[in-house]
């Protein structure tokens, strides 16, 4: 299997968040854990957006990191010179591919073809490398869809962005397009780019991947436009845990995904995927009594694998409880009950929670076992 090639794109297509704004400091923080996190490339925002921008560009590029940079731009002569300027190993250019989005532009087939050629090789007059996004490529006419990438390399392109603009695909369909496209060009590097609409995202990057692209573009917390982007942490994780990859640190992801929603003030999920508050807690008897004799029974996550403080992952109390979660919290406590009494308690508990619709604190059992002693 090929190794993987991550790229983060949090500072460009996940600022593209409705109302989300990252102040350079904050750029520069996220780049900094980035590089600690040990993803392959970032790129870092929009060049043609403000003279701030290009400021902030020039400055993460300039920094030094370990990882590759680039910056994204409209397939456009004055961006690219611009870009050109600003010190990124790269540039990622992208023109539409679907007849929808190019008939919505009031273009054609053929105006597409020809901006290609025209960019590309001016693009390639600047850079080492570039990238060419085909976007909308997973509602394009494969045909046309081949003619571009084949042109596309033609004119000096290194790698192709396919990216799924509108998030309509599925694995199956993301299988399909890139078992076609790599038999079709076997030499061209792929990326693939996911969007979130249908909840799919992070799972076509691993089917992508797994179907012959190389490189994967992602964002912190999947935070982008409208339902967002594959989850770069979530590809970390599968690269570890499936993939036996060590070429990335996972123990920066507790801090990096708290630090990206709270400066785009988006609150994370109790639930949510390696890090969510309540995703490393268990409830249910047959669950914890199980965990109790083996940890990886019903949690195969390691919570500290992703910087999350292993003190604050244990049982909750509520109406799915069983007597081993009981026993287990009295017996941290040095109060070695029997078998009614713990019942008696669980009884309670079950009771009180049912009643209250929440879970029961380490408090709420304390004054239960103390209110019937």
């Amino acid at each position: 299997m090929i190794e993987p090639y991550i790229i983060d794109t949090t500072l460009r297509d996940g600022e593209q968040a409705p109302g989300v704004v990252f102040s350079k400091k904050e750029k520069m923080k996220i780049a900094y854990m980035l590089e600690e996190m040990g993803v392959d490339e970032v790129e870092i925002g929009t060049p043609a957006i403000s003279n701030e921008e290009k400021k902030i560009i020039k400055a993460i590029a300039s920094e030094g990191f370990s990882y590759k940079t680039s910056s994204w731009c409209r397939a456009n002569m004055n961006d690219i010179k611009e870009a050109s300027t600003l010190k990124t190993t790269s540039i990622n250019i992208s023109l539409p591919v679907s007849d929808i989005q190019i008939n919505t532009l009031g273009r054609s087939r053929d105006w597409v073809l020809s901006e290609l050629k025209k960019t590309t090789m001016y693009a390639c007059s600047y850079f080492n490398h570039v990238t060419v996004g085909a976007q909308d490529a997973t509602r394009a006419n494969i045909q046309f869809l081949h003619e571009y990438i084949s042109l596309a390399k033609e004119f000096g392109a290194n790698r192709i962005r396919i990216a799924d603009t509108v998030g309509i695909s599925s694995p199956l369909e993301i299988q399909e397009l890139f078992l076609n496209l790599s038999s079709h060009f076997p030499n061209m590097e792929f990326e693939f780019h996911g969007h979130n609409d249908l909840g799919m995202a992070t799972a076509n990057a691993i089917t992508a991947y797994k179907s012959g692209a190389k490189c994967l573009s992602a964002t912190v917390n999947g935070l982008g436009e409208r339902a967002g982007n594959s989850v770069l942490e979530e590809l970390i994780a599968y690269f570890i845990y499936k993939e036996n990859s060590v070429a990335y640190n996972g123990e920066i992801v507790s801090t990096l995904c708290n630090f990206v929603a709270d400066i785009a003030k988006v609150k994370l999920a109790l639930n949510k995927p390696l890090i969510g508050e309540k995703v490393h807690t268990h409830e249910s008897g047959i669950h914890t009594s199980a965990i109790l004799k083996n940890k990886k029974s019903y949690q195969f996550i390691n919570p500290s694998d992703f910087g999350v403080d292993t003190e604050k992952t244990a049982f909750c109390f509520g109406k799915h409880s069983g007597k081993a979660s009981i026993h287990h919290f009295f017996k941290e406590k040095n109060l070695l009950l029997d078998d009614q009494r713990i019942q008696q308690i669980l009884n309670l508990v079950k009771e009180s929670a049912s009643s209250w619709k929440r879970p029961l604190t380490e408090i709420d059992l304390m004054q239960i076992y103390l209110a019937n002693s």
